[in-house]
């Protein structure tokens, strides 16, 4: 503990002693922490980070790279064909939750989210909300939440924007966003299309065939492709109704990893189709109401032997239904009333169709006692037809020091409920399990002075009953059980700056965590929980010219609940760069081109066991917008 105090106090110090400049902030990437000074503002007394278009672009393949470069997160990683489960301050994968306009979409069996089955680039924004939230935005969101957010605009325009990349192990990335609109309607459509032969060559020494020769990733091709359509009607300026459609289909195959990746033949598909009808309509001034309507599909069939034609799969089908009410009396105050319905049916080969229905309501108040305080006070309680859900609470506010320093503190109570694998798999699925419940507070400062931006916050978070896969007796089989509680705790960092002089403007941006994730128990750290995890971008514009620089740096990470170091992951630094040059000029409206090298100086790496990371890898890239 001492470690992460010292860390906080350093920040602190610095955003102290910052000095004054005149440029702006980047506002493509930012962290919102004080935002509006009023009740209307959304969030109050949590931080979040807004990964914006020029993100996007530089990591277009998959949601993993861009947020593994741009966010707190840690994954754990089979490779862009492969998949990716996230590590928010150190919980499991089950406790990020991931939300796509405001609906949340992980798996019904495992209770996770493939970040290499979501498309990153047809997302007009896409915001990371660090700690627990289960009183917003129901069960999984312990240690923080994804939103994929698409935006209407109502005012006269058109808009074009064509994506195409092509580069090593023959990888495309292409994506196609439009959009149209005047004051009284809105519509958007987008479309991308990933593929890869993924055939990169493992350039870890240790590992070589027969004769000598570097092994190579068999059998990692994947393919893509999603299509997302909005639109949206302003019956007033009161009275609005939107629509909110997206699907994808992927077809990947799973290589065998070290040593003999020769071996992989596995396949796998996925269909996913999520559907929303959104209302708004405000009363007065004072009163207003939202009503979402939305139905969620997911699939997947499992081929064991690729070219076969028996697979298993796995399929459910959501309902939500939510409405909410606000009334605002005054610009200081705001009541908000919540009641939410949700029917889950899920099934999959071994498993018979289940059905679970659950409705919750919450309460949530709004104050600003005084000009430099803001208040929040919610909570939540969800009835449940398989489980007895604990209670939610949220308690938050910010204080403004100073007109660049701000103070914000939260304590929240958050839960996950057993999904349909950890209750129903056969033999070993457990109908006994409970939720898990969490207790977790935050204190934190948040400097803003122009061109700079820095922002460090103190987490503790707390998890009891918590849900692992254990083995039974002498067999070999395992069984997920309500077994121990466990500890996260530490600090997250981001600071970003900005600076011209004349035609040359230079930006940064970092993230860094501290993070102490431990059984209490066993007194051994979680696994793939890295304590330290550090990136930064660093931008240079000339003219038309832009240059980049990303780079990650992760410590040593265990991959069981012993600490074996022998099966331990060696900490990670690896770097990418890039060039873009626009074509465009004054008279003439045309595509900026752009070359990035990956791992530039091939670094052996890995996120999993046995799965290599490729080696330096480049892309070319056409960015057209018109």
């Amino acid at each position: 503990m001492k470690k992460i105090i010292t860390i906080f106090i350093l920040f602190f110090t610095i955003n102290l002693f910052s000095q004054k400049d005149t440029i702006a902030i980047n506002k493509l990437k930012e962290v919102i922490v004080n935002g509006k000074r009023n009740v209307e503002k959304k969030r109050i007394a949590t931080k979040e980070l807004k990964i914006g278009a020029k993100e996007q672009t530089k990591n277009p393949i998959n949601l993993t790279n861009l947020l593994r470069y741009n966010s707190p997160i840690a994954f754990r990683d089979y490779g862009n064909g492969g998949v990716s489960t996230a590590r928010f301050r150190g919980t499991s994968a089950s406790n990020t939750l991931v939300l796509w306009n405001g609906v949340p979409i992980n798996a019904v069996g495992s209770g996770q989210t493939d970040f290499n089955a979501l498309s990153a680039s047809i997302s007009d924004n896409i915001v990371v909300q660090s700690g627990g939230n289960s009183t917003e935005y129901g069960s999984g969101a312990i240690g923080g939440t994804v939103h994929l957010n698409d935006e209407l605009l109502f005012k006269n325009h058109q808009k074009f924007n064509l994506f195409t990349s092509y580069g090593s192990y023959n990888t495309t990335s292409n994506f196609f966003k439009s959009s149209a609109g005047t004051g009284k309607w809105s519509i958007k459509l987008a479309s991308t299309f990933n593929y890869s032969d993924n055939d990169y060559t493992y350039i870890d020494e240790r590992y070589k065939d027969s004769e000598g020769d570097l092994l190579t990733n068999e059998n990692g091709k994947y393919k893509n492709y999603g299509v997302n359509f909005v639109i949206g009607y302003k019956f007033s300026p009161t009275n609005s109704l939107s629509f909110y459609s997206t699907a994808y289909y992927g077809n990947r195959l799973f290589s065998d990893g070290l040593p003999n990746p020769s071996a992989g033949s596995e396949r796998n598909e996925d269909f996913n189709q999520r559907n929303l009808l959104q209302w708004k309509y405000a009363f007065s001034s004072q009163f207003k109401q939202e009503l979402n309507l939305a139905y969620l599909t997911q699939e997947y069939r499992y081929y064991g032997n690729k070219d076969a034609e028996n697979y298993s799969f796995g399929k459910s089908k959501t309902a939500l239904l939510n409405h909410s009410l606000t009334y605002k009396p005054s610009n200081v105050l705001s009541f908000n009333y919540k009641t939410m319905y949700e029917n889950i049916n899920g099934e999959n080969t071994d498993i018979n169709t289940k059905t679970r229905n659950s409705v919750a309501f919450v309460g949530s108040v709004k104050y600003q006692p005084i000009e430099k305080l803001i208040t929040n006070l919610q909570v939540r309680k969800e009835i449940n037809s398989d489980f007895n859900v604990p209670l939610s609470l949220f308690v938050g506010g910010e204080y403004r020091l100073t007109n660049q320093l701000n103070i914000l503190a939260n304590f929240s109570t958050n839960y996950r409920v057993p999904t349909y694998n950890e209750m129903y798999w056969p033999v070993v699925g457990n109908l006994n399990l409970i939720p898990e419940s969490s207790k977790q507070g935050e204190l934190g400062v948040s400097f803003k002075k122009k061109n700079l931006n820095i922002t460090s916050t103190l987490f503790y978070i707390y998890i009891n009953d918590k849900i692992l896969w254990l083995p039974t007796g002498g067999s070999n089989l395992w069984r997920p059980r309500n077994v121990n509680d466990v500890i996260n705790k530490g600090v997250e960092t981001f600071v970003s700056y900005k600076k011209e002089i004349g035609e040359h403007i230079i930006d940064f941006s970092s993230n860094y965590t501290f993070t102490l994730a431990e059984n209490t128990e066993t007194k051994k750290t979680l696994p793939y929980a890295p304590e330290h995890l550090l990136n930064f971008n660093i931008n240079y514009n000339y003219k038309r010219f832009i240059f980049f620089i990303q780079s990650l740096h992760q410590g040593k990470v265990y991959t069981n609940e012993t600490n074996l170091d022998f099966y331990s992951l060696d900490p990670v630094h690896v770097q990418n760069a890039g060039v873009t040059f626009n074509l465009s000029t004054k008279q003439t409206k045309l595509p900026m081109i752009g070359f990035t090298l990956n791992n530039i100086f091939n670094k052996v790496y890995y996120f999993s066991n046995l799965r290599p990371m490729p080696g330096t890898n480049f892309n070319i890239n056409l960015n057209y917008k018109f």
